[in-house]
Protein backbone atom coordinates (compact mmCIF):
# COMPACT_ATOMS: atom_id res chain seq x y z
CA UNK A 1 0.00 0.00 0.00
CA UNK A 2 1.49 3.51 -0.90
CA UNK A 3 1.74 6.19 2.00
CA UNK A 4 0.66 9.28 1.51
CA UNK A 5 2.18 12.59 2.87
CA UNK A 6 0.93 15.77 4.12
CA UNK A 7 3.28 17.70 1.60
CA UNK A 8 1.18 18.03 -1.45
CA UNK A 9 0.46 21.02 -2.95
CA UNK A 10 -2.23 21.74 -5.02
CA UNK A 11 -1.67 23.15 -8.97
CA UNK A 12 -2.58 26.18 -10.19
CA UNK A 13 -4.30 26.54 -13.52
CA UNK A 14 -1.52 26.17 -15.99
CA UNK A 15 1.39 25.38 -13.54
CA UNK A 16 3.31 22.02 -13.59
CA UNK A 17 4.23 19.62 -10.16
CA UNK A 18 7.86 20.49 -11.86
CA UNK A 19 7.75 24.24 -11.99
CA UNK A 20 5.92 24.26 -8.48
CA UNK A 21 9.01 21.31 -6.91
CA UNK A 22 11.19 24.30 -8.06
CA UNK A 23 9.87 27.24 -6.97
CA UNK A 24 9.06 25.62 -3.34
CA UNK A 25 12.41 24.34 -2.81
CA UNK A 26 14.00 27.85 -4.06
CA UNK A 27 11.52 29.38 -1.14
CA UNK A 28 12.71 26.67 1.42
CA UNK A 29 16.37 27.04 0.54
CA UNK A 30 16.02 31.19 1.10
CA UNK A 31 14.49 30.61 3.91
CA UNK A 32 17.43 28.56 5.50
CA UNK A 33 19.85 31.15 4.55
CA UNK A 34 17.49 34.23 5.58
CA UNK A 35 17.25 32.51 9.14
CA UNK A 36 20.47 31.85 9.35
CA UNK A 37 21.89 35.73 8.82
CA UNK A 38 18.63 37.22 11.11
CA UNK A 39 20.32 35.38 13.99
CA UNK A 40 23.25 37.19 13.30
CA UNK A 41 21.81 40.40 12.41
CA UNK A 42 19.09 41.31 13.93
CA UNK A 43 18.02 40.83 17.65
CA UNK A 44 19.97 42.10 20.97
CA UNK A 45 23.48 41.98 21.56
CA UNK A 46 24.01 41.64 17.21
CA UNK A 47 26.92 43.76 18.02
CA UNK A 48 28.75 40.72 19.41
CA UNK A 49 27.11 38.00 17.21
CA UNK A 50 28.56 39.61 14.30
CA UNK A 51 31.90 40.34 15.55
CA UNK A 52 32.13 36.39 16.93
CA UNK A 53 30.94 35.52 13.67
CA UNK A 54 33.01 37.03 11.84
CA UNK A 55 35.59 35.89 13.93
CA UNK A 56 34.95 31.76 13.21
CA UNK A 57 34.03 32.79 9.56
CA UNK A 58 38.06 33.93 8.83
CA UNK A 59 39.38 31.14 11.25
CA UNK A 60 37.98 28.42 9.76
CA UNK A 61 38.21 29.78 6.04
CA UNK A 62 42.57 30.42 7.24
CA UNK A 63 43.19 27.30 8.96
CA UNK A 64 41.10 25.10 5.92
CA UNK A 65 42.56 27.20 3.14
CA UNK A 66 46.10 26.91 4.34
CA UNK A 67 45.70 23.26 4.67
CA UNK A 68 44.45 22.80 1.03
CA UNK A 69 47.03 25.10 -0.24
CA UNK A 70 49.42 23.21 1.68
CA UNK A 71 48.08 19.57 0.04
CA UNK A 72 49.31 22.01 -3.64
CA UNK A 73 52.80 22.11 -2.15
CA UNK A 74 53.02 18.69 -1.36
CA UNK A 75 51.97 17.70 -5.02
CA UNK A 76 54.42 20.49 -6.06
CA UNK A 77 56.99 18.59 -4.27
CA UNK A 78 55.84 15.47 -6.02
CA UNK A 79 55.64 16.54 -9.18
CA UNK A 80 59.39 17.04 -9.25
CA UNK A 81 60.30 13.88 -9.56
CA UNK A 82 57.34 12.08 -10.67
CA UNK A 83 54.59 14.24 -12.89
CA UNK A 84 52.19 11.36 -13.22
CA UNK A 85 51.87 10.65 -9.42
CA UNK A 86 51.26 14.60 -9.47
CA UNK A 87 48.86 14.55 -11.97
CA UNK A 88 46.62 11.60 -10.50
CA UNK A 89 46.36 13.88 -7.05
CA UNK A 90 43.06 15.57 -8.60
CA UNK A 91 40.95 12.10 -9.00
CA UNK A 92 42.64 11.26 -5.32
CA UNK A 93 41.45 14.49 -3.96
CA UNK A 94 38.44 14.28 -5.60
CA UNK A 95 37.53 10.07 -3.88
CA UNK A 96 38.95 11.11 -0.11
CA UNK A 97 36.63 14.55 0.02
CA UNK A 98 33.45 12.56 -1.66
CA UNK A 99 33.98 9.54 0.65
CA UNK A 100 34.50 11.98 3.38
CA UNK A 101 31.43 13.97 2.69
CA UNK A 102 29.28 10.67 2.43
CA UNK A 103 30.76 9.77 5.81
CA UNK A 104 29.59 12.92 7.20
CA UNK A 105 26.43 13.13 5.98
CA UNK A 106 25.63 9.75 7.06
CA UNK A 107 26.09 11.21 10.61
CA UNK A 108 23.99 14.19 10.32
CA UNK A 109 21.48 13.77 7.84
CA UNK A 110 19.23 11.19 10.49
CA UNK A 111 18.84 14.52 12.29
CA UNK A 112 18.21 16.48 9.67
CA UNK A 113 15.18 14.12 8.52
CA UNK A 114 13.79 12.86 11.41
CA UNK A 115 14.56 15.26 14.48
CA UNK A 116 15.17 18.82 13.12
CA UNK A 117 12.47 21.61 15.39
CA UNK A 118 10.80 22.02 12.41
CA UNK A 119 9.84 19.00 10.82
CA UNK A 120 6.57 18.57 12.04
CA UNK A 121 5.64 22.25 10.35
CA UNK A 122 7.32 21.37 6.99
CA UNK A 123 5.60 18.37 6.93
CA UNK A 124 2.26 20.18 7.64
CA UNK A 125 2.95 22.85 4.95
CA UNK A 126 2.30 22.67 1.79
CA UNK A 127 5.36 21.09 0.20
CA UNK A 128 6.00 19.05 -2.02
CA UNK A 129 7.46 15.65 -1.30
CA UNK A 130 10.57 16.07 -3.59
CA UNK A 131 11.74 19.75 -2.53
CA UNK A 132 11.79 18.34 0.93
CA UNK A 133 14.19 15.32 0.29
CA UNK A 134 16.12 18.09 -1.77
CA UNK A 135 16.16 20.87 1.04
CA UNK A 136 17.11 17.75 3.83
CA UNK A 137 19.92 16.91 0.67
CA UNK A 138 21.17 20.95 1.04
CA UNK A 139 21.29 20.81 4.81
CA UNK A 140 23.38 17.77 5.14
CA UNK A 141 25.69 19.24 2.00
CA UNK A 142 25.87 22.52 4.28
CA UNK A 143 27.05 20.70 6.87
CA UNK A 144 30.13 19.78 5.10
CA UNK A 145 31.30 23.08 4.75
CA UNK A 146 34.62 22.64 6.05
CA UNK A 147 35.15 20.03 4.07
CA UNK A 148 34.11 22.49 0.60
CA UNK A 149 36.68 24.66 1.76
CA UNK A 150 39.64 22.37 1.92
CA UNK A 151 38.94 21.10 -1.25
CA UNK A 152 37.93 24.26 -2.84
CA UNK A 153 41.98 25.66 -1.27
CA UNK A 154 43.42 22.22 -2.44
CA UNK A 155 41.94 21.93 -6.07
CA UNK A 156 43.50 25.86 -6.26
CA UNK A 157 46.64 24.37 -4.96
CA UNK A 158 46.87 21.28 -7.12
CA UNK A 159 46.34 23.57 -10.52
CA UNK A 160 49.23 26.02 -9.36
CA UNK A 161 51.22 22.84 -8.82
CA UNK A 162 50.73 21.78 -12.16
CA UNK A 163 50.88 24.75 -14.35
CA UNK A 164 47.31 24.29 -15.61
CA UNK A 165 45.17 26.31 -17.62
CA UNK A 166 42.64 28.91 -16.44
CA UNK A 167 39.84 27.12 -17.54
CA UNK A 168 40.44 23.76 -15.27
CA UNK A 169 40.03 26.14 -11.96
CA UNK A 170 36.21 26.88 -12.10
CA UNK A 171 35.80 23.13 -13.80
CA UNK A 172 37.32 21.52 -11.25
CA UNK A 173 35.40 23.53 -8.46
CA UNK A 174 32.06 22.57 -10.26
CA UNK A 175 33.02 18.76 -10.59
CA UNK A 176 34.21 19.53 -6.68
CA UNK A 177 30.55 20.61 -6.01
CA UNK A 178 28.49 18.22 -8.17
CA UNK A 179 30.68 15.07 -6.46
CA UNK A 180 30.36 16.50 -2.94
CA UNK A 181 26.56 17.29 -3.34
CA UNK A 182 26.18 13.88 -4.86
CA UNK A 183 27.84 12.20 -1.61
CA UNK A 184 25.44 13.87 0.50
CA UNK A 185 22.49 12.45 -1.78
CA UNK A 186 23.68 9.00 -1.48
CA UNK A 187 24.26 9.88 2.00
CA UNK A 188 20.23 10.35 3.27
CA UNK A 189 19.28 7.39 0.95
CA UNK A 190 21.51 5.52 3.33
CA UNK A 191 20.35 6.85 6.37
CA UNK A 192 16.50 6.26 5.28
CA UNK A 193 17.68 2.53 5.04
CA UNK A 194 19.34 2.42 8.00
CA UNK A 195 16.68 4.11 9.78
CA UNK A 196 14.53 0.85 9.04
CA UNK A 197 17.06 -1.57 10.18
CA UNK A 198 17.50 -2.61 13.56
CA UNK A 199 21.18 -1.81 14.18
CA UNK A 200 20.84 1.25 12.16
CA UNK A 201 21.40 3.63 15.39
CA UNK A 202 24.80 1.68 16.13
CA UNK A 203 26.03 1.86 12.61
CA UNK A 204 25.24 5.96 12.83
CA UNK A 205 27.01 5.87 16.03
CA UNK A 206 29.91 4.38 14.41
CA UNK A 207 29.98 6.53 11.35
CA UNK A 208 30.30 9.42 13.42
CA UNK A 209 33.71 8.28 14.93
CA UNK A 210 34.93 7.41 11.53
CA UNK A 211 33.99 10.40 10.11
CA UNK A 212 35.87 12.56 13.33
CA UNK A 213 38.80 9.74 12.61
CA UNK A 214 39.25 10.90 8.69
CA UNK A 215 39.51 14.64 9.84
CA UNK A 216 43.08 13.37 11.33
CA UNK A 217 45.03 14.28 7.85
CA UNK A 218 43.43 17.55 6.89
CA UNK A 219 44.30 18.33 10.56
CA UNK A 220 48.10 17.24 10.07
CA UNK A 221 48.08 18.98 6.74
CA UNK A 222 47.02 22.36 8.47
CA UNK A 223 50.33 22.44 10.75
CA UNK A 224 52.58 24.94 9.09
CA UNK A 225 55.26 24.04 6.73
CA UNK A 226 57.75 25.44 7.90
CA UNK A 227 59.26 22.65 9.82
CA UNK A 228 61.63 21.56 12.87
CA UNK A 229 64.54 20.30 10.66
CA UNK A 230 66.69 21.34 7.47
CA UNK A 231 64.81 20.67 4.45
CA UNK A 232 61.60 19.37 6.10
CA UNK A 233 58.56 19.71 4.02
CA UNK A 234 56.32 19.51 7.44
CA UNK A 235 56.56 18.40 11.38
CA UNK A 236 54.77 15.26 10.11
CA UNK A 237 55.63 14.87 6.86
CA UNK A 238 59.07 13.54 5.84
CA UNK A 239 61.15 12.52 3.12
CA UNK A 240 59.95 9.12 3.83
CA UNK A 241 55.95 10.08 3.71
CA UNK A 242 56.24 12.01 0.95
CA UNK A 243 57.78 8.81 -1.45
CA UNK A 244 54.33 7.35 0.18
CA UNK A 245 51.72 9.87 -0.91
CA UNK A 246 53.93 9.44 -4.46
CA UNK A 247 53.15 5.48 -4.36
CA UNK A 248 49.73 6.08 -3.23
CA UNK A 249 48.79 8.65 -6.00
CA UNK A 250 50.63 5.83 -8.77
CA UNK A 251 48.21 3.29 -7.53
CA UNK A 252 45.13 6.36 -7.67
CA UNK A 253 46.84 6.57 -11.54
CA UNK A 254 46.12 3.11 -12.69
CA UNK A 255 42.70 2.72 -11.50
CA UNK A 256 39.70 1.95 -13.98
CA UNK A 257 38.57 4.30 -16.11
CA UNK A 258 35.14 4.00 -15.16
CA UNK A 259 35.26 5.20 -12.03
CA UNK A 260 33.51 8.94 -11.53
CA UNK A 261 36.48 10.79 -10.02
CA UNK A 262 37.85 10.00 -13.09
CA UNK A 263 35.34 11.09 -15.09
CA UNK A 264 35.50 14.46 -13.40
CA UNK A 265 38.97 14.59 -13.61
CA UNK A 266 38.89 14.22 -17.12
CA UNK A 267 36.09 16.85 -17.29
CA UNK A 268 38.32 19.23 -15.34
CA UNK A 269 41.65 18.99 -17.12
CA UNK A 270 39.67 19.29 -20.39
CA UNK A 271 41.22 16.07 -21.73
CA UNK A 272 39.78 14.31 -25.34
CA UNK A 273 37.86 12.32 -23.06
CA UNK A 274 35.64 15.09 -21.83
CA UNK A 275 32.89 14.51 -23.68
CA UNK A 276 32.44 11.33 -23.14
CA UNK A 277 32.97 11.97 -19.20
CA UNK A 278 30.23 14.50 -19.10
CA UNK A 279 27.56 12.03 -20.74
CA UNK A 280 28.63 9.22 -18.27
CA UNK A 281 28.01 11.81 -15.40
CA UNK A 282 24.85 12.98 -16.21
CA UNK A 283 23.53 9.38 -16.82
CA UNK A 284 24.72 8.38 -13.12
CA UNK A 285 23.39 11.18 -11.91
CA UNK A 286 20.19 10.67 -13.02
CA UNK A 287 20.11 6.87 -11.96
CA UNK A 288 21.10 8.22 -8.73
CA UNK A 289 18.38 10.61 -7.98
CA UNK A 290 15.90 8.12 -9.36
CA UNK A 291 16.81 5.78 -7.08
CA UNK A 292 16.98 8.25 -3.97
CA UNK A 293 13.52 9.68 -4.99
CA UNK A 294 12.12 6.07 -4.88
CA UNK A 295 13.72 5.47 -1.36
CA UNK A 296 12.38 8.93 0.06
CA UNK A 297 8.98 7.84 -1.36
CA UNK A 298 8.70 4.21 0.11
CA UNK A 299 10.93 4.32 3.39
CA UNK A 300 10.93 8.43 5.18
CA UNK A 301 7.26 7.92 6.34
CA UNK A 302 7.90 4.48 8.04
CA UNK A 303 11.19 6.08 9.79
CA UNK A 304 10.06 9.46 10.44
CA UNK A 305 7.23 7.03 12.32
CA UNK A 306 9.96 5.36 14.32
CA UNK A 307 12.36 8.02 14.96
CA UNK A 308 9.68 10.04 16.50
CA UNK A 309 7.51 7.93 18.30
CA UNK A 310 8.99 4.21 18.94
CA UNK A 311 11.33 4.12 21.74
CA UNK A 312 14.15 1.51 22.05
CA UNK A 313 13.96 -1.98 23.58
CA UNK A 314 17.16 -1.54 24.67
CA UNK A 315 15.59 1.33 26.81
CA UNK A 316 12.63 -0.49 27.64
CA UNK A 317 14.13 -3.32 29.02
CA UNK A 318 16.67 -0.95 31.40
CA UNK A 319 14.10 1.05 32.79
CA UNK A 320 12.99 -1.58 35.67
CA UNK A 321 16.63 -2.33 36.06
CA UNK A 322 17.72 1.66 36.37
CA UNK A 323 14.71 2.59 39.28
CA UNK A 324 15.93 -0.17 41.37
CA UNK A 325 19.49 1.25 41.44
CA UNK A 326 18.70 4.47 41.58
CA UNK A 327 19.25 6.93 44.80
CA UNK A 328 18.32 10.32 45.11
CA UNK A 329 21.71 12.07 45.38
CA UNK A 330 22.25 13.59 49.13
CA UNK A 331 23.96 16.44 47.97
CA UNK A 332 22.90 19.40 45.23
CA UNK A 333 26.63 19.24 43.25
CA UNK A 334 26.55 16.01 43.62
CA UNK A 335 22.87 15.58 42.04
CA UNK A 336 24.25 18.23 39.14
CA UNK A 337 27.65 16.21 38.25
CA UNK A 338 25.57 13.13 38.18
CA UNK A 339 23.29 14.62 35.61
CA UNK A 340 25.89 15.93 33.38
CA UNK A 341 28.16 13.04 33.28
CA UNK A 342 24.56 11.13 32.35
CA UNK A 343 24.43 13.57 29.54
CA UNK A 344 28.14 13.13 28.58
CA UNK A 345 27.47 9.14 27.93
CA UNK A 346 23.64 9.64 26.75
CA UNK A 347 24.04 12.92 24.19
CA UNK A 348 25.51 11.91 21.25
CA UNK A 349 25.77 15.55 20.17
CA UNK A 350 28.41 16.15 23.49
CA UNK A 351 29.51 12.84 22.99
CA UNK A 352 30.79 13.55 19.31
CA UNK A 353 31.89 17.37 20.31
CA UNK A 354 34.33 15.81 22.96
CA UNK A 355 35.28 13.39 20.23
CA UNK A 356 36.56 15.78 18.01
CA UNK A 357 38.29 18.28 20.52
CA UNK A 358 40.84 14.90 21.07
CA UNK A 359 40.69 13.78 17.57
CA UNK A 360 40.37 16.61 14.97
CA UNK A 361 42.24 19.17 17.02
CA UNK A 362 44.72 17.21 19.84
CA UNK A 363 45.95 13.97 17.57
CA UNK A 364 47.76 16.37 15.15
CA UNK A 365 49.86 17.86 17.36
CA UNK A 366 50.64 15.02 18.96
CA UNK A 367 51.68 13.17 15.95
CA UNK A 368 53.89 15.82 15.65
CA UNK A 369 55.71 15.77 19.12
CA UNK A 370 55.70 11.68 18.18
CA UNK A 371 58.08 12.24 15.50
CA UNK A 372 60.69 13.33 18.32
CA UNK A 373 61.87 16.40 16.86
CA UNK A 374 63.81 17.84 19.47
CA UNK A 375 66.16 15.09 19.48
CA UNK A 376 69.35 17.13 19.26
CA UNK A 377 68.33 18.71 22.61
CA UNK A 378 69.93 17.83 25.59
CA UNK A 379 67.99 15.25 28.06
CA UNK A 380 66.22 17.28 30.16
CA UNK A 381 65.38 20.01 27.61
CA UNK A 382 64.09 17.21 25.28
CA UNK A 383 61.58 15.93 27.68
CA UNK A 384 60.02 19.31 28.70
CA UNK A 385 59.47 20.13 25.25
CA UNK A 386 57.70 16.93 24.46
CA UNK A 387 55.07 17.77 26.49
CA UNK A 388 53.86 20.75 24.44
CA UNK A 389 50.91 19.28 23.82
CA UNK A 390 49.47 19.02 27.24
CA UNK A 391 48.84 22.76 27.51
CA UNK A 392 47.59 22.88 23.99
CA UNK A 393 45.41 20.12 24.73
CA UNK A 394 44.14 21.28 28.04
CA UNK A 395 43.77 24.66 26.48
CA UNK A 396 41.44 23.14 23.15
CA UNK A 397 39.46 20.28 25.49
CA UNK A 398 39.01 22.58 28.57
CA UNK A 399 37.68 25.69 26.67
CA UNK A 400 35.48 23.38 24.94
CA UNK A 401 34.00 21.06 27.37
CA UNK A 402 33.82 23.25 30.22
CA UNK A 403 32.26 25.69 28.47
CA UNK A 404 29.59 22.79 27.08
CA UNK A 405 28.61 21.76 30.88
CA UNK A 406 26.68 25.12 31.65
CA UNK A 407 25.83 25.64 27.77
CA UNK A 408 23.42 22.60 28.10
CA UNK A 409 21.74 23.88 30.65
CA UNK A 410 19.37 25.79 28.27
CA UNK A 411 16.14 27.41 29.60
CA UNK A 412 16.75 25.14 32.81
CA UNK A 413 18.83 27.60 34.62
CA UNK A 414 15.88 29.53 35.91
CA UNK A 415 15.00 26.23 37.53
CA UNK A 416 18.37 25.99 39.10
CA UNK A 417 17.75 29.69 39.83
CA UNK A 418 14.16 28.71 41.66
CA UNK A 419 15.74 25.73 43.74
CA UNK A 420 17.23 26.38 47.28
CA UNK A 421 20.40 25.75 45.96
CA UNK A 422 23.41 29.26 45.82
CA UNK A 423 24.21 29.82 42.04
CA UNK A 424 27.52 29.22 43.46
CA UNK A 425 27.20 26.06 44.13
CA UNK A 426 25.72 25.42 40.44
CA UNK A 427 28.91 26.64 38.84
CA UNK A 428 30.94 24.73 41.37
CA UNK A 429 29.31 21.44 39.70
CA UNK A 430 29.62 22.56 36.36
CA UNK A 431 33.23 23.44 36.97
CA UNK A 432 33.58 19.74 38.31
CA UNK A 433 31.95 18.15 35.96
CA UNK A 434 33.72 19.53 33.06
CA UNK A 435 37.32 19.15 35.23
CA UNK A 436 36.71 15.63 35.41
CA UNK A 437 37.00 15.16 31.91
CA UNK A 438 39.84 17.51 31.33
CA UNK A 439 41.90 16.18 33.83
CA UNK A 440 41.68 12.38 32.65
CA UNK A 441 42.53 13.42 29.51
CA UNK A 442 45.40 15.51 29.84
CA UNK A 443 47.17 13.35 32.46
CA UNK A 444 46.58 10.73 30.81
CA UNK A 445 48.52 11.99 28.06
CA UNK A 446 50.96 13.50 30.48
CA UNK A 447 51.44 9.72 31.66
CA UNK A 448 52.44 8.45 28.29
CA UNK A 449 54.22 11.18 26.88
CA UNK A 450 56.34 10.74 30.14
CA UNK A 451 56.78 7.18 30.09
CA UNK A 452 57.74 7.00 26.48
CA UNK A 453 60.85 9.44 26.82
CA UNK A 454 61.66 7.26 30.37
CA UNK A 455 61.13 9.99 32.60
CA UNK A 456 62.31 10.09 36.06
CA UNK A 457 60.08 10.06 39.35
CA UNK A 458 60.50 13.67 39.88
CA UNK A 459 60.08 15.07 36.31
CA UNK A 460 56.53 12.91 36.09
CA UNK A 461 55.56 14.31 39.34
CA UNK A 462 56.11 18.17 38.44
CA UNK A 463 54.25 17.31 35.11
CA UNK A 464 51.48 15.90 36.43
CA UNK A 465 51.29 18.88 39.06
CA UNK A 466 51.59 21.42 35.98
CA UNK A 467 48.77 19.37 34.13
CA UNK A 468 46.60 19.56 36.12
CA UNK A 469 46.78 23.21 37.52
CA UNK A 470 46.78 24.32 33.75
CA UNK A 471 43.54 22.11 33.41
CA UNK A 472 41.95 23.53 36.20
CA UNK A 473 42.34 27.06 35.09
CA UNK A 474 41.41 25.90 31.61
CA UNK A 475 37.96 24.46 32.73
CA UNK A 476 37.54 27.54 35.46
CA UNK A 477 38.13 29.90 32.79
CA UNK A 478 35.89 28.13 30.03
CA UNK A 479 32.65 28.07 32.73
CA UNK A 480 33.42 31.96 33.40
CA UNK A 481 33.29 33.04 29.98
CA UNK A 482 29.95 30.85 29.62
CA UNK A 483 28.51 32.78 32.23
CA UNK A 484 29.49 36.07 31.35
CA UNK A 485 27.95 35.40 27.21
CA UNK A 486 25.96 31.81 27.09
CA UNK A 487 23.04 32.38 25.52
CA UNK A 488 20.37 30.44 27.30
CA UNK A 489 16.97 31.62 25.23
CA UNK A 490 18.06 29.67 22.19
CA UNK A 491 15.64 26.22 21.46
CA UNK A 492 18.59 24.99 19.44
CA UNK A 493 19.32 21.02 20.67
CA UNK A 494 22.93 21.75 20.01
CA UNK A 495 23.80 24.39 22.10
CA UNK A 496 26.59 26.48 22.30
CA UNK A 497 28.44 29.51 23.87
CA UNK A 498 27.76 31.12 20.78
CA UNK A 499 31.36 32.88 18.78
CA UNK A 500 31.21 35.92 21.39
CA UNK A 501 31.19 33.57 23.95
CA UNK A 502 33.94 31.29 22.71
CA UNK A 503 35.94 34.48 21.93
CA UNK A 504 35.61 35.56 25.60
CA UNK A 505 36.67 32.55 26.92
CA UNK A 506 39.41 31.76 24.33
CA UNK A 507 40.63 35.50 25.71
CA UNK A 508 40.12 34.54 29.26
CA UNK A 509 42.17 30.86 28.54
CA UNK A 510 45.21 32.10 26.47
CA UNK A 511 46.06 35.07 29.17
CA UNK A 512 46.33 32.00 31.74
CA UNK A 513 48.05 29.67 29.82
CA UNK A 514 50.09 32.11 28.09
CA UNK A 515 51.71 33.51 31.37
CA UNK A 516 51.75 30.03 33.43
CA UNK A 517 53.27 28.40 30.33
CA UNK A 518 55.90 30.73 30.03
CA UNK A 519 56.40 31.27 34.01
CA UNK A 520 56.83 27.20 34.42
CA UNK A 521 59.04 27.13 30.92
CA UNK A 522 60.99 30.17 32.48
CA UNK A 523 61.60 28.03 35.75
CA UNK A 524 62.72 24.92 34.06
CA UNK A 525 65.01 27.00 31.73
CA UNK A 526 66.32 28.64 35.25
CA UNK A 527 66.92 24.80 36.50
CA UNK A 528 68.40 23.51 33.59
CA UNK A 529 71.02 26.46 33.13
CA UNK A 530 70.23 27.26 29.70
CA UNK A 531 69.18 31.07 29.90
CA UNK A 532 71.93 32.88 27.48
CA UNK A 533 74.26 35.21 29.36
CA UNK A 534 72.63 38.42 27.98
CA UNK A 535 68.82 37.51 29.46
CA UNK A 536 70.54 36.54 32.99
CA UNK A 537 71.19 40.78 33.34
CA UNK A 538 66.95 40.59 33.14
CA UNK A 539 66.47 37.41 35.20
CA UNK A 540 64.99 39.10 38.11
CA UNK A 541 63.20 41.26 36.16
CA UNK A 542 61.43 38.27 34.39
CA UNK A 543 61.01 36.34 37.78
CA UNK A 544 59.12 39.08 38.68
CA UNK A 545 57.44 39.97 35.86
CA UNK A 546 56.36 36.47 34.98
CA UNK A 547 55.05 35.43 38.69
CA UNK A 548 53.36 38.52 38.61
CA UNK A 549 51.12 38.01 35.10
CA UNK A 550 50.35 34.68 36.52
CA UNK A 551 48.90 35.67 39.39
CA UNK A 552 46.75 38.39 37.71
CA UNK A 553 45.62 35.68 35.10
CA UNK A 554 44.41 34.10 38.07
CA UNK A 555 42.81 37.14 39.46
CA UNK A 556 41.01 38.15 35.64
CA UNK A 557 39.78 34.70 36.26
CA UNK A 558 38.66 35.38 39.70
CA UNK A 559 36.94 38.09 38.62
CA UNK A 560 35.11 37.03 35.25
CA UNK A 561 33.49 34.27 37.52
CA UNK A 562 31.83 37.01 39.95
CA UNK A 563 30.78 38.51 37.23
CA UNK A 564 29.29 35.47 35.69
CA UNK A 565 27.57 34.75 38.92
CA UNK A 566 25.83 37.81 38.87
CA UNK A 567 24.58 37.21 35.20
CA UNK A 568 23.22 33.95 36.20
CA UNK A 569 21.89 35.04 39.59
CA UNK A 570 19.74 38.20 37.78
CA UNK A 571 18.99 36.29 34.26
CA UNK A 572 14.92 35.66 33.63
CA UNK A 573 13.58 33.61 30.57
CA UNK A 574 11.67 36.05 28.19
Amino acid sequence: MRRTYAISVPLERGETARVRARSALALLIWQRIRLGWNRITRGPGRGRRELGAAFMVVFIAGFFGFAGLNTGWLVERIGRTDQTAAEASIAALLAAISFLTLVTSLGSAFHHLFLAPDLELLLAAPVPPRSFLWLKVFETWRDSVHVLLFQAAALIGIGQALHVPLAYYPLAELMGILLTLGASLIGVTFTLILARLRLGEPLLGVVRVISILLFVPIGLLGVPTLGFGRGRFSPVLGQGSVEAVATSLHDVASTPAWLPTRWATNIALVQPEALTSTVLLVALAVVVVGISHVTFDGLFQFGWERARFAAPRSAIRAMPRLKTAQRPPRNPVLGLLQKDWRTLVRDPRWRTGAVISLVALGLPVVAVVTGDPFARLAPGARFWLGLVPVPYLAYIFGSQQGAATLAYEGRNIALLRAAPVGMGRVVLAKVLGGLGMVLGVTLLLTLVLSMSRSAQPVELIEALLAATWLSIGATVAAVAGAALTVDFESDNPQRRVGCMGTIVTSLLSVFFFGTNTALFGWAVLRALGGVPRPVLVFAPVLDFGLAALAVLSVVAIAWAAHLGLKRLAGWEAS
